[in-house]
């Protein structure tokens, strides 16, 4: 699974668990549909009644990346049917908003902990909220932040293999307008 950004690929590369939340959903939204582009094929749980992925905005990046893998969903409705279904994928997979009903946190981080490889997108504020477990669970926490209009960044607060730091882009890179390599020649 990848991201597409370079310096994050390489700071998460050898994790096995790594969040990625926000407060600004419109960020983390298009952040994980390009996640899910990028590394189709690919089995994805989204934990909600409503929501989660746009088919149209799924259309547009794989046109964008030229990728044409499966994407594997299923959604837990309640609180009850997350643990169940992160178990029923047994393999590596992206996870949205796993936390959303605030409760059976335990039981989550237990099947997370025994599935793949997993990403976890967080709408929340995860060092205020959430499973505790579940953050010490994490090998690497990644916050995203809108900076402007223009831009956003990834603050990376917990990883094994960087310390903090804050990594910026264009709101435009999300979408691969890309300027080069920035900040990664600092990172290496």
């Amino acid at each position: 699974m990848i991201t597409g950004f370079d310096e994050i690929d390489r700071i998460i590369s050898p994790d096995r668990i790594v969040e990625f939340y926000s407060t600004d959903r419109e960020i983390l939204w298009l952040f994980y549909h390009r996640v899910i582009v990028l590394s189709s094929p690919i089995k994805v749980v989204i934990v909600g009644e409503r929501g989660g992925i746009d088919p149209e905005l799924i259309r547009r990046f794989r046109e964008i990346f030229n990728v044409k893998g499966e994407i594997y969903i299923r959604r837990a409705f309640k609180a009850e049917d997350v643990k169940p279904t992160i178990e029923a994928m047994n393999e590596d997979m992206i996870l949205v908003d796993p936390y959303h009903h605030k409760k059976l946190y335990g039981e989550i981080v237990s099947a997370i902990r025994n599935a793949g490889r997993v990403f976890i997108f967080s709408f929340m504020d995860r060092e205020k909220e959430g499973s505790i477990f579940g953050l010490h669970s994490s090998h690497s926490l990644i916050r995203l932040e809108r900076r402007s209009s223009k831009s956003f960044s990834f603050k990376i607060i917990k990883s094994v293999n960087t310390d903090e730091v804050e990594i910026p882009y264009s709101i435009w890179e999300l979408f691969g307008k890309s300027k080069g390599e920035g900040l990664l020649t600092f990172l290496a």
